[in-house]
């Protein structure tokens, strides 16, 4: 599995690290975000951009008691490492998303 730094690097693999073996099919992306208006559209437009399978309309939507954040479970197809590290950099590079796993 690759390990992604919070640059969006691909770091060192662990030696317990489990192996993915690619394609990887319903691999799930999380993404935790303020909730904020146009935040969930840019969010989904990232993710089609890197994985244009994805299924908009199958995405698991959780918001915080507070109405504050909302998580985000995509499913999509990995096809390489490559692709996970430019997803996950896309995706922080968004002002609102404060996580990715």
């Amino acid at each position: 599995m690759a390990l992604i730094t919070k640059e969006g690097d691909q770091a060192e693999t662990a030696v317990d690290a489990p192996k993915i073996e690619f394609p990887c099919e319903n691999y799930v992306i999380k993404v935790v975000s303020l909730d904020l208006d146009g935040s969930y559209a840019q969010i989904v437009e990232c993710m089609t951009s890197h994985a244009p399978e994805m299924d908009p309309n199958a995405v698991a939507i959780n918001r915080s008691s507070k109405g504050r954040f909302a998580s985000y479970s995509f499913r999509i197809v990995a096809t390489s490492e490559e692709q996970l590290s430019a997803l996950h950099k896309s995706l922080m590079s968004i002002d609102a998303v404060k996580m990715v796993m």
